[in-house]
């Protein structure tokens, strides 16, 4: 267990009786933990739904130290409040739009005072998660902003994992920045978009690319084509790529695949033909466990228009309840790699639903799990309140669609 995680365990078991934290948040803490590292100043940690802590973990050491701190919050706000109450905006704030990933990250810029008495725009956002709250925090150093670049990265999807089909990758710009690409390894360009919020000290520049197309660089050019900053994008070699899976891919119904990996922590990677869409732990001290350290009965995600996870032995059968009264079920599947848990899946909205099934997102709306086992009888029953937002409303300024959306 790396230092990230022992800290957030400690935070989160001080708080275990006052929430009940994201069942599925450990897997995506342990999935994106090895990124922590790179980022200067990254807050990650997964809330839960209907939290009423808010859990922020921040770098702050130099440009690639490893000092994690972290804090618990108590109170209603979002995440976007708690973290801008603190570093308020200058200029308006903008917010990304990651269909692809189904997610948005608003971000703006603070101004902050370094070591040295100086001041600088730092770079802040804020990430809604799938499941209810979200990522948040703020820079906390000048570099690389006071080293005369013109452009820099902060943030992205490229080295989430699993890798995303289309990948979004951020940063900001100084004002002699026209213009941003990605540059590929076969030397195609692909077009990204300079946004320039009002009041902001800096622009913010977003890209969309295919995350296998193999961007190698993103250039940054002035108003006369010139180009003044080349950037290298973050890089994560670290994926399911560079290993072959244990034994054979179980192939669940929907059209998912289920493929293990040795590292890290005996890893379930579901796809959908070439596209990784989510995972689980099968190690035994994180099997069905939350950040909590409390055991779970199930791990489900509904994503990619698919539900799938995994649960405990013994479960014959696996039903999704709506918040409207109407259901979906399926049959579970042994893992076929020792038997640790059971496995299983279907499509979402449903095969047959009627026209006004689903009215909405599941995960904002709330739902039950329900487990049976062979017998048909109820064996576990767990809650999924809808997630709350991280924050209130869309940030003031005009509407901004482009390839890496924005508004």
């Amino acid at each position: 267990m790396n230092d990230l995680e022992e800290r957030l365990r400690a935070a989160l078991d001080a708080r275990a009786g006052t929430y009940t934290a994201a069942p599925d948040a450990y897997p995506r803490v342990q999935a994106r933990g090895r990124r922590v590292r790179r980022h200067r100043w990254i807050a990650l940690v997964p809330v839960a739904a209907a939290a009423t802590a808010i859990v922020l973990a921040v770098n702050l050491g130099g440009s690639g130290g490893d000092g994690v701190a972290t804090g618990v919050v108590d109170g209603p706000r979002d995440i976007y409040e708690q973290v801008s109450v603190e570093n308020p905006p200058v200029g308006e704030p903008v917010t990304i739009d990651d269909a692809p990933e189904e997610r948005q990250t608003r971000v703006w810029f603070t101004e902050k005072t370094a070591a040295d008495g100086s001041t600088f725009h730092a770079f802040c956002q804020v990430t809604q998660d799938l499941y209810g709250g979200g990522t948040g925090g703020c820079g906390q150093e000048s570099v690389p902003r006071s080293s005369g670049a013109q452009a820099w990265y902060e943030g992205g999807t490229a080295s989430n994992w699993p890798r995303p089909r289309i990948a979004l990758s951020y940063g900001a710009a100084r004002d002699g920045v026209a213009k941003v690409e990605a540059v590929t390894k076969d030397g195609a360009r692909i077009p990204g978009t300079v946004h320039r919020p009002e009041g902001a000290p800096l622009a913010v520049w977003t890209v969309a690319f295919p995350s296998k197309a193999g961007v190698i660089r993103f250039e940054f050019s002035d108003v006369r084509g010139k180009v003044v900053q080349r950037v290298k994008p973050e890089v994560f070699p670290e994926d399911t790529h560079a290993a072959e899976p244990i034994g054979p891919g179980q192939d669940m119904p929907g059209g998912l695949t289920a493929r293990l990996y040795a590292e890290p922590d005996r890893t379930v990677v579901w796809s959908h033909g070439d596209e990784e869409v989510g995972l689980n732990l099968l190690e035994s001290r994180l099997l069905l466990t939350d950040v909590a350290g409390k055991k779970l009965p199930v791990e489900l995600q509904i994503r990619h228009g698919f539900w799938f996870g995994i649960s405990r032995p013994g479960t014959a059968r696996v039903s999704v309840v709506f918040k409207d009264g109407t259901s979906t079920s399926a049959d579970t599947v042994p893992d076929p790699w020792g038997g640790a848990a059971v496995l299983f899946s279907g499509t979402y909205p449903p095969s047959g639903a009627s026209p006004g099934r689903p009215s909405g997102d599941p995960r904002a709306e709330g739902y039950q799990i329900v487990g049976y086992d062979a017998a048909g009888a109820e064996t576990w029953r767990e809650d999924r309140p809808g997630r709350q937002p991280a924050w209130q409303a869309s940030p003031p300024g005009p509407s901004q669609p482009t390839p890496g959306q924005t508004r």
